[in-house]
């Protein structure tokens, strides 16, 4: 099932990608905790509950950029899939390139469905936390 959830990830990245609204929605089980709160940004530090919080979560994030971009490597770890990104924002207001430092999501599946999203702001500490580097 690990390989499916790192491919099922892989849709719902590459439709963000592409500009759907809605991507990935399938994949979040009707109880999913979206786990912002280390990501040190004012409004969007904290942890959404639910299809909707999820929701809540990226209409704030979006809000600001006008585009969203990146590379990412989605690393397999059993039930938990490991999303290393490296991103470029350009915001809405300004109109200037933001890009980030590298960072990392853990999604962890059951039955399928993620049920928990945590964001981290290295990749060895995603990579530390799904047991795959020490």
């Amino acid at each position: 099932m690990s390989q499916e959830n790192v491919e099922r990830l892989r849709v719902a990245f590459e439709s963000f990608l592409t500009g759907s609204s809605d991507f990935g929605v399938e994949l979040l089980d009707q109880d999913v905790e979206w786990d912002a709160s280390d990501a040190n940004i004012v409004d969007i530090s904290e942890v959404y509950r639910g299809v909707e919080g999820v929701r809540r979560f990226w209409r704030e994030w979006l809000s600001a950029w006008e585009t969203v971009q990146f590379e990412y490597a989605l690393i397999d770890a059993g039930d938990r899939v490991a999303p290393l990104i490296d991103q470029r924002m350009r915001a809405r207001s300004t109109g200037i390139e933001v890009p980030l430092v590298k960072y990392a999501h853990v999604f962890t599946f059951k039955n399928g469905l993620i049920v928990h999203w945590k964001l981290y702001r290295s990749q060895s500490e995603a990579l530390k936390a799904v047991g795959l580097e020490g």
